[in-house]
Order: structure tokens, then C-alpha cells, then sequence
């Protein structure tokens, strides 16, 4: 199996068409689309497993050739325990400042055994005087732009770095719904920023109307986010 993230299913079957093209036909492949990713199930059957193996390995080769961008793991990676080795081998930590994802950000970084080696802690932010109080978030900076904002989650992300003391510092802000939309921002905008040494990193979604889907889908969004941002920093 291996493990898509950041792509949908017919993007990615478009992307790596030169390679279904050819692959040959003694080998499967199926798409098996989940939650914010695409896992690309890959069969050979035969009585010499070292064989079939190496073929397996060659074709994936072959496939990063046009999708290794998007290829963060196998068979049972999970993309929390992806971004937990990558921190763990570089000897970095994070931390999160969490407001729509109410903390299962945090979560989904503390499921992994290990986890205490590099994440710090969480500032589940929900309301807005915590994100004033706890985060420094400016007052001036809710009145022009709003809590759901790039300039938010900005702020947010690099006070919870500077906090904690963390390589990184992770922060979401959005309308996770069903209701409390608007026309400008509906609801299943989501807006997250990392903080690094460097700089900070923002991205935007546009989801769905399911609270929980939201709520799962921008913290696994934060974390494929993440990945990326320290995989291009290796």
C-alpha cells in the first residue's frame, strides 16, 4: 500500500497515468480514497516472494517519478506517525494552538507512542478572550480581519512557538458548522499557519458542512501541511 496525501483520487490517476499505462498486467492496483488521502493498493500474486517483492519495489520506484510529492508513507503509516519520525530524527518539536480543531490536533499527535519526545503541548484556544489572553493575539488584528483569518492563525501559530519553545508551532482557526457561516467565509473555511525558524506558512480550506469531517479533515490537512514544510526543509 501506498500512502497519498494532499491529492484527490482523479487528479492523481490523471498525474500518474504514464505509469498505469505500462504497468503490467500481472500486477493489481486498486484506489482506495479515505479522509484527505488516497492509498494505492498495489497486488502481485506467485511462489517466489523475494521475486514479487522486488517487483513491487521496482514499479514503486517508478511511481515516485511522478508522485513523489505526494507519497508520505506505507502499508500502515499513519501521517501523525510520518510527522512524529521526521521530528524525531531531525531532534525537533512542536506544539499546537488549536480553535475549530478543538484539540484533536493535539490528539492525533499524542496517539502515536513516543510522542512526548517532541510534542510540548496544546493551547486549545475556542474562545476569543483566550486567544487574547493566552496566545497574544492582537484585539486590532480580530476587529480588521476577523477570527477565522490568515492574520489570526498567524499570530496564533507564533505565539505558541515562542510559548512553548517548540521548532514549530502549529495553529488552526475556521467554521467547522453546521451553522455560523457567512457569505465571505461559509461555513468549512479553515485557516492554518506554521511557525518555523524561518518564517510562517499559512494555508486555506474549503470544506464541507459536516462539523466532525471538518473537525478530522483540517487536522489531518495541518499535519500533511506540516510534512510537506519539513520535508522541504531537508
Amino acid at each position: 500500500v501506498v500512502r497519498t496525501i494532499g491529492v484527490g483520487e482523479s487528479w492523481l490517476a490523471d498525474k500518474i497515468k504514464p505509469w498505469t499505462g505500462v504497468l503490467p498486467k500481472h500486477i493489481g492496483l486498486a484506489y482506495l480514497p479515505s479522509l484527505r488521502e488516497v492509498k494505492l493498493r498495489l497486488t502481485i500474486s506467485g511462489n517466489n516472494l523475494k521475486q514479487l517483492e522486488s517487483e513491487i519495489d521496482i514499479q514503486i520506484e517508478k511511481l515516485k517519478n511522478y508522485a513523489s510529492k505526494y507519497i508520505y508513507g506505507y502499508n500502515k503509516d499513519s501521517i501523525e506517525s510520518v510527522v512524529g519520525s521526521l521530528l524525531t530524527a531531525k531532534k525537533e518539536s512542536i506544539s499546537t494552538a488549536e480553535s475549530c480543531t478543538g484539540g484533536y490536533l493535539a490528539h492525533m499527535l499524542t496517539s502515536v507512542a513516543g510522542s512526548s519526545a517532541y510534542f510540548k503541548g496544546s493551547i486549545i484556544a475556542y474562545a476569543n478572550e483566550v486567544k487574547i489572553e493566552q496566545l497574544g493575539v492582537n484585539q486590532s488584528t480580530l476587529d480588521s480581519h476577523g477570527v477565522v483569518s490568515e492574520q489570526t492563525v498567524i499570530e496564533m501559530a507564533e505565539s505558541v512557538r515562542t510559548k512553548f519553545n517548540t521548532t514549530y508551532g502549529i495553529s488552526t482557526s475556521g467554521i467547522a458548522g453546521p451553522d455560523g457561516g457567512a457569505e465571505e467565509k461559509p461555513v468549512g473555511t479553515i485557516w492554518i499557519a506554521i511557525a518555523t525558524s524561518t518564517g510562517t506558512y499559512t494555508k486555506m480550506l474549503s470544506l464541507a458542512k459536516d462539523r466532525m469531517l471538518n473537525i478530522q479533515a483540517s487536522s489531518k490537512s495541518a499535519l500533511a501541511f506540516a510534512w510537506h514544510i519539513f520535508k522541504q526543509a531537508e
